[in-house]
């Protein structure tokens, strides 16, 4: 191993000991956990990797904060600014079971507080009891100033990372997938079925991952030889806290609506999406007006969310992001931070989509 992993004073990590054994981060914490499925040849190659990192087990650490530091062993989990559905959503629901799965595979626990109007502070925050924090905060709208917000004053006390998408302004880590890639996808995808004029259909305006959807195929588009349209509802001049989870569905007609009535040789033979749930209204939309995806125009989506679309005839078309792979990351890069606490540049960390094909997708 070269000497920069011999350095002991950095405190490694267990995604250090997984890159320098060239193995995953589940497979050293099986190691650790003495599971007896692990290779004895790769068990002594983790060790190995540990023992000359100077790795120490997380759980294992010695606080050297005074007697009110945090609590390890407990990281946070904070949703807010969103309707309490927020969280029943496949998309949201698959990311957090795997920031679950990989603390657990810590020895850690998940401490979680849903706070639609963002103004109470949980107790696990007032009381010390977190070492970090992962937010799913809103997309949509702007995030008021520390000293308009408690909560916000407090969260940025702690090491914290946002999750699946990051407001303007807002301070801190960010994981998500790359929507850079994902407009990519959409682009070629098209492209292969001899698709030239496509459009985005945006229900939300200004929703952030929408926004960086929407941009990344604008620019992909034209590489593919396909101009990229736009479908979108006028913006909102505020929003409030608690934002919608769900798009209205009136929304989504109201666009199906102005596509039928573009001319047939402007008409956009194909529409991206930006999620699933947004897919599902498109299909309802078409069904009212007899029109069906595949057939009469191609539908392309965002987010894999099998458990909404399982039932979806024909079968949808979507670029999977990989939900719960962002949350094994979002851990990662939260411990990441906790042992870097003199770290001050704020890190993205993007997680490749795959395109998922589907009948959704029919010949231009």
């Amino acid at each position: 191993m070269n000497d920069g992993f011999k350095n002991k004073k950095k405190k490694a990590t267990i995604t250090d000991v997984a890159r320098a054994a060239g193995v995953a981060t589940g497979t050293v914490s099986r190691v650790f956990n003495r599971h007896a499925d692990v290779n004895e040849e790769i068990r002594q190659r983790v060790l190995a990797a540990a023992n000359e990192l100077g790795y120490v087990r997380l759980r294992q650490r010695k606080s050297t904060r005074n007697s009110n530091s945090r609590k390890q062993g407990n990281i946070g989990v904070i949703c807010f600014g969103m309707e309490d559905t927020l969280i029943q959503i496949p998309i949201i629901s698959r990311a957090l079971q795997g920031i679950e799965h990989l603390l657990s595979t810590e020895g850690r626990n998940l401490m979680l507080a849903n706070i639609p109007q963002g103004d109470r502070i949980p107790l696990f925050l007032t009381e010390g009891k977190v070492e970090g924090l992962i937010l799913k905060g809103p997309n949509q709208g702007e995030l008021p100033s520390t000293q308009a917000s408690e909560l916000l004053k407090y969260i940025y006390r702690f090491p914290h990372i946002w999750l699946m998408g990051k407001l303007p302004g807002a301070q801190g880590d960010h994981c998500n997938f790359d929507t850079y890639e994902a407009g990519q996808l959409a682009a070629r995808y098209f492209s292969e079925f001899g698709h030239r004029r496509v459009s985005f259909l945006n229900p939300k305006p200004g929703q952030v991952q929408f926004e960086r959807i929407k941009a990344a195929f604008q620019i992909a588009a034209p590489n593919f030889g396909i101009e990229a349209g736009l479908l979108e509802i006028p913006r909102a001049d505020h929003l409030d806290w608690p934002l919608p989870a769900i798009t209205h569905q009136e929304n989504v007609d109201h666009l199906l609506d102005h596509w039928m009535q573009l001319p047939e040789a402007e008409r956009p033979t194909g529409l991206f999406v930006p999620s699933d749930r947004t897919a599902i209204q498109l299909y309802t939309a078409l069904s009212r007006r007899g029109l069906r995806a595949g057939k009469d125009v191609s539908v392309l989506s965002c987010n894999n969310e099998k458990t909404m679309t399982s039932n979806l005839h024909p079968t949808l078309a979507s670029i999977d992001v990989h939900a719960e792979t962002i949350g094994h990351r979002a851990v990662d890069q939260l411990l990441w931070r906790i042992n870097h606490p003199g770290e001050e540049t704020d890190i993205e960390v993007l997680i490749k989509p795959d395109l998922v094909p589907g009948e959704s997708m029919g010949q231009a």
